[in-house]
């Protein structure tokens, strides 16, 4: 008992200071400065690309600038993949720049269990933006 007693005393105080820590975190976060979404395969095959960025004058846009700079989005995995990709799915990959010079790229198709919302969110975003961009 009192082992599990030390570990949760130590589970607790570690969660305290991440989230003490968060506000510094995120004011020391970089600017997205674009997101671009290159959709491909499909029943048609076909390949469209998307992007966005802070001249990009659109509430979605800004909206998918500023989830992409969330830690939730720069903690992702670079890809979000099925077993098996068959069968006329369409693939995604999103492609972040930040103001710091890094960049984020992240690769899911559609309907893969376990996809993280953030990323959802951000491919909706941009590809409903009404900024396409040469493939």
């Amino acid at each position: 008992m009192k082992q599990l007693f030390r570990t949760l005393a130590v589970t607790v105080a570690a969660v305290t200071a991440l989230l003490a820590a968060e506000p510094a975190v995120a004011a020391s976060a970089p600017r997205t400065e674009s997101v671009s979404v290159t959709r491909s395969g499909g029943f048609a095959g076909r390949t469209d690309s998307f992007a966005v960025d802070s001249t990009t004058r659109d509430d979605r846009a800004e909206e998918a600038l500023g989830v992409a700079a969330e830690l939730r989005f720069r903690m992702l995995r670079p890809t979000y993949l099925p077993a098996n990709p068959c069968c006329d799915r369409y693939r995604y990959e999103v492609v972040a720049r930040y103001s710091d010079g890094t960049v984020k790229t992240v690769v899911t198709m559609d309907a893969v269990p376990g996809t993280p919302d953030v990323l959802t969110e951000v491919i909706d975003l941009v590809t409903t933006s009404g900024a396409p961009a040469p493939a």
